[in-house]
Order: C-alpha cells, then structure tokens, then sequence
C-alpha cells in the first residue's frame, strides 16, 4: 500500500469529519520515510502492524491519525477476516486495529493470532 494511499485514508477520514486534512510537520516525514521503506519488505502480519503501529506513534497527521492507520490496518487484513465467521473475524478486526491504536499490547495481539492461526488452517 502506497503512501499515497495512507494520505486518501487520513483525507477521508477528514473530510467525514469536516476537518482539513493537514500533515504534522515535525513527524510527517519521518513517518513516511519509515512507511515507504518498509513496503518492499517481505514481512510477517505481526511486522506489518509494528510498522503501522509506528507510524502511528509517530502522530504524522494533526487529525485521525489512529483512526488512519487503524482503518490502514483492518484493510490489510480484511481477506484473512473473511475466511472466519464472523465473531472471531469481528475480534480479529478489533484486536488488530486497537493493536495499532494503542490499546492493545503486543502479547494479545499475539495470542488472538496464534488462536486464529488455526483457524486459517481449517479454512484454507
């Protein structure tokens, strides 16, 4: 996913809101470079979620910026939702999105994926 299109979701996300969209011009930048720099990357799901996570911790954006890289987040994964019904796809969009809120933690995040990994498995 482009930068570009992280730039779409924070306007969105503005726009519904009636806000301008405005980059935060201490972070931005470096919230970009660690985005685009991270794209050619083979990564894990975990890996992936660090880095919106980080992005996020990087506050790149004056508005929305967990609702971007959270709504960012449950696009990602939203495939994988697909395959489970739809309780466990409903925590899974939950935990994954409040992971890159924030409000998650690291080993809860881990432990819905390690549950669901099974799942996949069954599915698949």
């Amino acid at each position: 996913m482009p930068w570009e299109t992280v730039l779409t979701v924070n306007q969105d996300l503005c726009q519904a809101q009636k806000t301008e969209p405005q980059p935060q011009l201490k972070t931005f930048d470096a919230a970009r470079q660690l985005w685009e720099k991270s794209i050619p990357k083979a990564m894990s799901l975990p890996e992936v979620l660090d880095v919106c996570r980080e992005c996020q911790d990087l506050s790149p954006f004056v508005f929305n910026n967990r609702n971007t890289f959270a709504a960012i987040s449950k696009t990602l994964i939203e495939e994988w939702a697909n395959a489970l019904p739809s309780v466990e796809a409903q925590i899974f969009r939950t935990t994954v999105s409040h992971y890159v809120a924030g409000q998650v933690t690291k080993k809860e995040l881990l432990q819905v994926l390690r549950h669901l990994e099974t799942r996949w498995k069954v599915t698949i």
